[in-house]
């Protein structure tokens, strides 16, 4: 059994990276960092010393700046230009849950007038942004983002400074193996500039090797960057921004001092084109999330742009994007689905699937659209309007527990389901299933939903898979006691399947709703059988429907 509508609280996802250059903490705390999938951090392994050597390993002589006053010449002279990023705002991670903190990466200027480049990951669903340059602590500048691209995992900010910068220059030299290279920045959180020395290992490596991007291609180098330095330059010995710093460390066995670049080539005409605002992006800041044996891929939402189309659809932190326009998303654990989809769609619009963490429902929607966020199937609203508010002898639930619920599993470990408190009389026994199948049964008295229609309560278990839906639902008919209301079929990212609702049963204004959902893989199907007495149990219903989980 291998799939389930919701993310059990012990699960660690499984990230198809390790985002080692993510941002750090913010200067002289310790703090968890502000876009960083998890938080993981790099080990300093290799050279990974402060260097302003020269490329033969000697000190060399310092050059005057080019003509035009504010460019720097140098590798050893690239401080003034490279900044530190303190971001706060509200980020959600899988594991923590939702965190108000700060968190801190890198940039560096391009302009005497303030321009500075970052990753998108660095400033996306932030607050407030606060600038330190070239380690000077003693004066902090706002900043402002005139635009982002996830899918790029580019920004362009502007930093309000008052008067001209010092800034770096693109590098516009051929990258091949051996290019001696330096990475700038301020890793940890640490507001004391560093600069660690290596070589260009791949100048064309694997685009899609991490978590934060889908680009043509990526430099692997090996001068040492951590947590902190993500959007930080890596420069020629000239001084030149060859890349943008934006991941590291361990993303597959073997490769633990090997670091990424977005090359020169790539990030300087998407960050011209920021200049004019958001680029192959929909607001995200996210990494993709895998895993095989629960049957879940998607793009987990860590934060949201305020004012983005993800933001306008109703996307939060915490929801899983499993589709985009019918694409299952982050199948290989990476952005390539996602970004093809979002490439390809420009500004038009998307339907969009999403799994919600905090209710575990499945969402469909539009972006860039008019479809606001629902779940596919509230079987409350299908058959509200047919409870006329009394179907035996249930009485209300009592104020305090109205609205509370609890998880319970079967003795299995096979399947698991909320449902109210008041509905205390459990049964997790697999002997009270037709074959022996994980069962689950509650209601505030199980004998008497047995006996039917004056308490409410659920049975809910699994069967293997023998054919569809339609074909097995003469196992579950009523017709001797009910009248059919309705026969549905619904389909999800997860499922497929039909519900029935059975009305009039035996001269009471209860319902029956009986819900058989197989997964695509035609492995199982999951059986759910309610008895809906009272407006009461409405919710309860619904809430049972998008809890379900089979492991």
């Amino acid at each position: 059994m291998n799939r389930t509508r919701r993310l059990a609280p012990a699960l660690t996802l499984p990230i198809a990276l390790a985002l080692g250059a993510c941002a750090g903490g913010a200067p002289e705390t310790a703090t968890p960092q502000l876009g960083s999938g998890g938080g993981t951090q790099v080990q300093t392994i290799g050279d990974g010393t402060d260097s302003t050597a020269g490329p033969d390993g000697d000190d060399a002589d310092r050059t005057e700046g080019p003509d035009d006053g504010g460019g720097i010449a140098r590798f050893d002279e690239a401080q003034p230009a490279v900044i530190q990023i303190i971001a706060s705002g509200t980020l959600r991670d899988p594991e923590v849950g939702l965190t108000t903190t700060a968190g801190s990466g890198s940039g560096f200027l391009i302009s005497e007038d303030g321009l500075a480049v970052t990753n998108n990951h660095v400033v996306t669903g932030a607050g407030t942004l606060e600038v330190y340059i070239g380690g000077d602590t003693s004066t902090s500048y706002n900043a402002t983002v005139l635009g982002a691209s996830e899918c790029s995992d580019l920004a362009l900010i502007r930093v309000d400074v008052d008067g001209a910068v010092p800034y770096l220059r693109w590098s516009d030299d051929e990258v091949v193996p051996g290019l001696d290279v330096y990475a700038a920045g301020f890793p940890l959180g640490d507001p004391e500039y560093t600069l660690t020395k290596g070589i260009v290992s791949k100048a064309k490596a694997n685009g899609d090797i991490t978590g934060s991007s889908s680009i043509a291609h990526t430099i692997e180098h090996d001068a040492t960057i951590q947590p902190g330095n993500s959007g930080g330059p890596l420069i020629s010995v000239d001084g030149e921004v060859v890349a943008v710093n934006f991941a590291g460390g361990a993303l597959r066995e073997g490769a633990s001092n090997q670091f990424w670049a977005i090359a020169a080539d790539l990030a300087q005409p998407m960050v011209e084109s920021l200049g004019d605002g958001d680029v192959e992006s929909l607001g995200i800041n996210g990494w993709p999330v895998f895993d095989d044996q629960l049957a879940i891929s998607g793009i987990w939402v860590a934060g949201v742009k305020a004012g983005s189309p993800a933001a306008r659809a109703g996307l939060l932190p915490g929801d899983i994007v499993l589709t985009l326009n019918g694409m299952p998303m982050a199948q290989q654990g990476t952005y390539a689905e996602y970004c093809d989809v979002v490439r390809t769609s420009g500004h038009n619009t998307l339907s969009v699937e999403v799994l919600r963490w905090d209710t575990a429902q499945v969402l469909r929607g539009e972006i860039n659209g008019d479809l606001e966020l629902e779940p596919i199937l509230s079987l409350a609203e299908e058959v509200g309007d047919e409870v006329a508010g009394g179907g035996g002898e249930d009485t209300p639930a009592p104020p305090d527990e109205e609205g509370v619920y609890e998880t319970v599993v079967d003795d299995t470990g096979s399947i698991q389901v909320d449902v109210p408190v008041r509905w205390n009389d459990r049964e997790t026994s697999s002997d009270n299933s037709p074959e022996g199948w994980p069962f689950i049964g509650a209601s505030d008295d199980m004998a008497a939903f047995r006996a039917g229609w004056t308490h409410p309560g659920l049975v809910f278990y699994l069967r293997p898979y023998q054919g569809h839906e339609r074909d097995i639902l003469s196992h579950y008919t009523y017709e001797d006691v009910c009248a059919e209301q309705v026969t549905e079929e619904f389909s999800d990212a997860m499922y497929r399947g039909l519900y029935q609702i059975w009305s009039d049963c035996q001269d009471t204004d209860g319902l029956v709703v009986t819900l058989l959902a197989s997964d695509h893989d035609q492995t199982y199907t999951a059986v759910m059988v309610t008895y809906v007495a009272t407006e009461q149990d409405l919710e309860a219903l619904d809430r049972a429907f998008a809890s379900f989980s089979i492991f």
